[in-house]
């Protein structure tokens, strides 16, 4: 009976180990599973690591070649500004070496005509000289003892000048409505100075004397003469066209029987400057103008007027300008 209950034991004893066993071999199966399935993952998992970090060596390269053409397009419109910019400091480079050079040729011309100027303001001063002494006897005529002075007549005109100042002799043109007309200046001058001792003669108790002189080819000459001690001093006056002159058309007064290719032909273009007046309805017969008288050897002196103010003179005045 004993025996038999030591053979059952040893019996079960040997089941729960073979179970063991059993159970011991079945973990390591599953073990060496799990194991095998990590190891595929984990080289799948280096696989595409892998892949990626080649696919993104490749699109590096690509990357780069466009940065750098980008770089090379910036570098190229830099250097065409740079050129650009070179260009136009070139050419206003030549630009001041062009003024500088007119400049320079201008003060060379001023110089050489030093001499000429000096020689006419002799002359001017030896005129007024002589004025001078006409209206003293004048006015020791009237019973005066007072020193006086001549009155002012110095015909400088009211614009602004355009160029060099001009000293030597005047031949005046008024342009206006596209018409040329000589003006006789000198003529209407020297009847101006004619009536002043007669005049300051009449009116030696007044204290202003205004009258009109004229008509003088087509022109006559309104004056005002302001009284001072011992005399009459020139204000200003103002030229005025009569009805029966309207002027000549350019084309006409340039033709040989013009009245301006006339009086052209009485003066030395070397000793006289033409002193145009012209009004803002003639500026297109003006270019033309100075260019004919450029050809014949004169110089031009502008003098652009206002609509509706008179051509006059004054001592308050600015001289011609001639170019």
């Amino acid at each position: 009976m004993k025996r038999r209950e030591a053979d059952t034991q040893a019996i079960g004893e040997d089941s729960f180990l073979d179970t063991v066993a059993n159970l011991v071999g079945i973990l390591i199966i599953l073990v060496m599973i799990i194991g095998t399935k990590t190891k595929m993952d984990a080289q799948a998992y280096g696989e595409q690591v892998a892949a990626r970090d080649i696919t993104a060596e490749l699109e590096d390269p690509a990357g780069e070649v466009v940065q750098l053409r980008t770089l090379v397009e910036d570098s190229r419109k830099q250097l065409a500004r740079h050129e650009f910019e070179v260009e136009y400091r070139r050419l206003e480079r030549d630009k001041l070496l062009e003024h500088v050079a007119l400049a320079r040729e201008e003060v060379a011309n001023q110089t050489s005509e030093i001499d000429s100027t000096k020689r006419q303001q002799i002359e001017q001063i030896q005129e007024m000289e002589s004025l001078q002494s006409q209206l003293k006897e004048v006015n020791e005529r009237l019973g005066t003892s007072v020193e006086t002075k001549r009155p002012k007549i110095v015909l400088e005109h009211l614009p602004t000048p355009m160029a060099k100042t001009v000293f030597g002799r005047e031949m005046h043109v008024r342009m206006k409505n596209g018409l040329v007309t000589v003006i006789p200046w000198d003529r209407l001058v020297k009847t101006l100075r004619e009536h002043v001792p007669l005049a300051a003669r009449r009116n030696a108790s007044r204290k202003a004397i205004e009258d009109t002189l004229g008509p003088v080819d087509g022109f006559l000459l309104k004056y005002r003469m302001n009284a001072v001690p011992g005399g009459f001093e020139l204000d200003r006056f103002e030229l005025e066209t009569i009805p029966s002159n309207p002027g000549e058309s350019l084309p006409e007064s340039l033709s040989p029987g013009g009245r301006l290719r006339l009086e052209m032909a009485s003066r030395n273009p070397s000793e006289t400057v033409v002193t145009v007046w012209v009004y803002s309805d003639s500026f297109d017969e003006f270019r033309q103008l100075k260019t004919a008288l450029f050809e014949e050897g004169f110089l031009c002196a502008a003098r652009p007027m206002p609509d509706g103010i008179p051509i006059g003179a004054s001592p308050r005045g600015s001289r011609s300008a001639a170019q």
